[in-house]
């Protein structure tokens, strides 16, 4: 698959857009929207949604994540 059937693939699954690169605005199940970042530093995903401010992790960053590790048949 080449990158732009990837970018397409996560845009139709997550009715986001990508911001800037190693970003995604993705909505959220109220009707806002939330940009999920990729640290390619820390290697690791961060969300401005309060599921995220308070626990480190939200539904947002899993599904972004998941969606890479099937894609590239990462388990």
């Amino acid at each position: 698959m080449t990158n732009q059937q990837l970018v397409d693939t996560i845009l139709n699954r997550f009715d986001g857009e990508i911001v800037v690169p190693n970003q995604w605005r993705v909505d959220g199940s109220n009707g806002k929207q939330y940009t999920v970042k990729w640290d390619k530093y820390h290697r690791n995903y961060s969300c401005n949604c309060l599921g995220y401010t308070y626990r480190r992790r939200c539904r947002h960053t899993t599904q972004i994540s998941d969606s890479f590790k099937q894609q590239y048949g990462v388990k």
